[in-house]
């Protein structure tokens, strides 16, 4: 297959990268570093966090008697509990949408590429 020569196109792609790359660090796991799938908010501070990665700290940390430090960068709140833990479920909702979107714009895409090279 060829490669559009439209500049514009490119262009548009870019921006479009750019804004899905946005979008997307909103729902990036401080602890995990990969996209959440059960995001859990902190009442205390407001941060997220994938709720089996926080969980498993929060357990860890009691094991050895030590608090736990929100891991978002710059948050000073260091006594994270289990019970501060409340279901973010706008998020879930935020990320689902955005998942079915790209699916969506890839299935478009292929479908245009199987177009245009046969």
């Amino acid at each position: 297959c060829r490669q559009s020569d439209n500049d514009n196109e490119t262009i548009e792609q870019i921006d479009e990268d750019i804004a899905v790359t946005q979008s997307q660090m909103n729902f990036i796991c401080p602890i995990t570093q990969m996209e959440m799938k059960k995001p859990v908010r902190n009442k205390v501070c407001g941060h997220t966090y994938e709720e089996d990665a926080i969980l498993k700290i929060i357990q860890n940390r009691k094991q050895q008697k030590k608090k736990v430090r929100c891991p978002k960068i710059g948050c000073s709140h260091v006594d994270v509990k289990e019970s501060d833990l409340v279901p973010d479920e706008a998020l879930k909702r935020a990320i689902d949408s955005q998942n079915k979107q790209r699916w969506s714009t890839l299935d478009k895409s292929d479908a245009a590429t199987k177009e245009i090279c046969y």
